[in-house]
Formats: structure tokens, C-alpha cells, sequence
């Protein structure tokens, strides 16, 4: 059952086109990350920084071994050249992700966000914009048709 988003379903509907994935999704999460990542290092050190790129590694290895090998989207430019790099690495999965992968992508995906927003709320006007940003960009990152990478292949 697909969920209904009620009056919001012309934005949601918008959101979710890949253009906007791209741009919104994938674009605000380079800035997110840069603009984290500044802000760490100048107020908290090296120390702040090595972790944040310590969670963007394990998310960026987590979603290249557990997600992408399962996508739609494999061996494309969808997601701004992942699913090529990782189609170069790692050969395509035909099962689709269990329950206890999709909890552990979602646990690095938080674990990340909260690291930026910590970084960003340091600049109140910063934390408020990505604050608003994080559940748009979900909104284009998730298909209408579900996600490609929880289901099994068709033979």
C-alpha cells in the first residue's frame, strides 16, 4: 500500500521526479556535507572532521555494497555516477535487501544528518535551511513505485 500524502500530493509528486532527486536530493547533500564538513573542522578541530568523514565512508560503502548492488538504477549515471563506480567494483545482487539492511542504511543515514545538523545548527539561519532540507531531500529519494533495492528481481 502506497502512502497517501493528502493535500501534499502535487509537491510530493513533484518531488520524487529524478531531476529533482538530483538536484535536490544529491545536490543538497554536497552541500550539506561540504558546509558540515567546513564548519567541523574550523570549530571543532581535526577530531570533529575525521568522524564526520569516517560516517560519510561507511554510509558511502554501506549504500555502494547493501543499496546500490540492488538497484534499478545499477551501472548508471542515476545517482550522479555511484552506480557506475560501484558496477566497476562490486558485481550486481538479484535478492532484494533484507529487513536488517534496510534498518542499518537507515541508522548510517541518521547517524550522518545528525552529525551535519549538529555542525550546521552553529549557524542558526544554516541548521534551520538543512533542518527543512533533510525531509525534502527524503521525499526525492523515494520512488513511487518503492524502493528498486527491497524487492527480489524478476526472473
Amino acid at each position: 500500500m502506497r502512502f497517501n500524502p493528502g493535500p501534499f500530493e502535487p509537491v510530493v509528486y513533484l518531488l520524487q521526479k529524478p531531476a529533482m532527486f538530483r538536484a535536490i536530493g544529491l545536490g543538497g547533500l554536497l552541500f550539506f556535507t561540504i558546509l558540515s564538513f567546513s564548519i567541523a573542522a574550523s570549530q571543532g578541530g581535526a577530531g570533529a572532521l575525521m568522524l564526520g568523514l569516517v560516517l560519510l565512508g561507511a554510509l558511502w560503502l554501506e549504500t555502494s555494497t547493501n543499496i546500490c548492488r540492488r538497484c534499478r538504477f545499477y551501472g548508471t549515471w542515476h545517482c550522479l555516477g555511484q552506480g557506475m563506480a560501484v558496477s566497476k567494483l562490486f558485481p550486481r545482487i538479484d535478492a532484494g535487501v533484507g529487513d536488517s539492511g534496510a534498518l542499518l542504511h537507515v541508522l548510517l543515514q541518521v547517524a550522518f544528518f545528525l552529525y551535519g545538523l549538529f555542525w550546521m545548527w552553529h549557524s542558526p539561519l544554516l541548521g534551520f535551511i538543512f533542518t527543512l532540507w533533510v525531509p525534502i531531500a527524503l521525499i526525492t529519494a523515494i520512488s513511487p513505485a518503492g524502493f528498486s533495492w527491497r524487492a527480489a528481481k524478476a526472473a
